[in-house]
């Protein structure tokens, strides 16, 4: 992958993980899934905060449902 879309991808996780904590919960698989792209391509640290928001998101508001 380019770097033009590795920087893409990490705009996408990053603008998606916040979307997700502040307003749509599910927007979070977004975040994961850029974070699987940068993977291996940008340090591992940028790929597990990504990942490891989008999928706390995630979890939490599969918690909620569940909790109803």
């Amino acid at each position: 992958m380019d770097s033009t879309t590795t920087r893409r991808y990490l705009g996408l996780g990053v603008v998606s993980d916040v979307v997700s904590l502040l307003l749509i919960p599910l927007a979070g698989v977004v975040g994961m899934y850029s974070a699987y792209r940068v993977h291996g391509e940008v340090s591992r640290v940028y790929s597990l905060l990504i990942g490891g928001v989008g999928a706390f998101s995630v979890a939490l508001w599969v918690t909620y449902l569940l909790s109803l």
